[in-house]
């Protein structure tokens, strides 16, 4: 038998007459169900007897999160997990040499996180979130510097400072590259996360908990760090924190790049650090692959197909399947 991609729920996969649903958004008729990694956007809620690929990071992350994945298994017959970068327990997977499905990926390494591992396979489905030529993202160690040369002035001023990102993946990231500074607040969200972290070996500061939006929140006067879920800066726990404290509102996104992101969302600065890849990252992963046929999905999936195809690639869009910028400002 030989291999079969189409849309059913989700992205379908039939390799020598297995089926496997990846990353579905409902219920999933398939030998084996696939959930590459625990943002939202990406959630699953199974049905009785589906059987999840997934990592045990996963796994607890998302149950941390609401959703039960319920038994998952990280090792079948001719399937391969390999780390894609994203976040914590993130994984793409590899179905014999057919077919390398990425999830979401990141083409550089941050901090804990490795960047994408990638093998060979005939036909490559990949996520192009950023996958127009603009979006090209800084060297995370200058960003570091320039985050933290912006904090040590608004410090310097007496102002405290939220630092905004998905609670899962994003927050953790902004623990590792800024705990130098104190006092240390993480919103409850992002504690939740911290903690499943720590389970698996990664140690994050340890600062207070605390939620902005609740009647007890108690926050000093003078300057301290928060680590919040994004945000906009017009939300109601946004504008007190501005009005009582003064505080200065960055958030960190690849959207960043484009401009007036900052004025969209209602804050002071914006930093394209971002937990996927960029333009020319996706374009060293087409490379490594090395495929015969590329689907692409989510973001500038049209666009990206067609410059794989100036390149002289097979490449096609898995049309339906595509998220908008939105759900990544909600995802997590």
């Amino acid at each position: 038998m030989g291999t079969r991609v189409s849309l059913n729920g989700g992205i379908q996969v039939e390799v020598g007459g297995t089926r496997f649903m990846l990353d579905p958004k409902g219920s999933a008729k398939a030998d084996y169900t696939f959930v590459s990694h625990a943002h939202v956007d990406h959630m699953h809620r199974p049905s009785g007897g589906e059987r999840i690929i997934a990592s045990d990071e996963t796994r607890d992350l998302a149950l941390a999160r609401g959703y039960d994945l319920g038994d998952t298994v990280e090792e079948v017959e001719g399937v391969e997990l390999l780390d894609s970068g994203h976040i914590l327990g993130s994984r793409a997977i590899r179905i014999g040499d057919e077919v390398y499905y990425t999830g979401d990926a990141s083409g550089r390494e941050r901090a804990f996180l490795g960047k994408c591992r990638t093998r060979g396979a005939r036909i490559l489905i990949m996520e192009t979130t950023y996958g127009s030529p603009e979006y090209v993202f800084p060297q995370t160690a200058r960003l570091v510097r320039d985050v933290n040369r912006l904090i040590g002035s608004a410090f310097d001023r007496g102002r405290p400072v939220v630092l905004m990102g998905y609670p899962l993946g994003k927050a953790q990231l902004l623990a590792y590259y800024f705990s130098s500074w104190a006092p240390l607040y993480y919103h409850t969200s992002v504690a939740a996360m911290n903690r499943v972290h720590a389970d698996y070996g990664v140690r994050l500061k340890e600062g207070e908990t605390i939620d902005p939006a609740s009647e007890g929140a108690v926050l000093p006067d003078g300057p301290w760090v928060m680590i919040a879920p994004m945000s906009s800066g017009r939300s109601k726990a946004m504008a007190h924190l501005r009005s009582r404290h003064g505080a200065l509102l960055v958030a960190f996104s690849g959207w960043a790049v484009g401009g007036g992101y900052s004025r969209s969302l209602g804050v002071d600065y914006t930093f394209p650090l971002s937990d996927h890849c960029d333009y020319p990252e996706l374009l060293k992963l087409v490379e490594a692959v090395a495929p015969e046929t590329v689907y692409t999905t989510h973001g500038f999936a049209a666009e990206f197909a067609r410059d794989l195809r100036n390149m002289g690639f097979s490449a096609r869009t898995i049309s339906g399947y595509q998220s908008s910028i939105s759900d990544y400002v909600k995802g997590g």
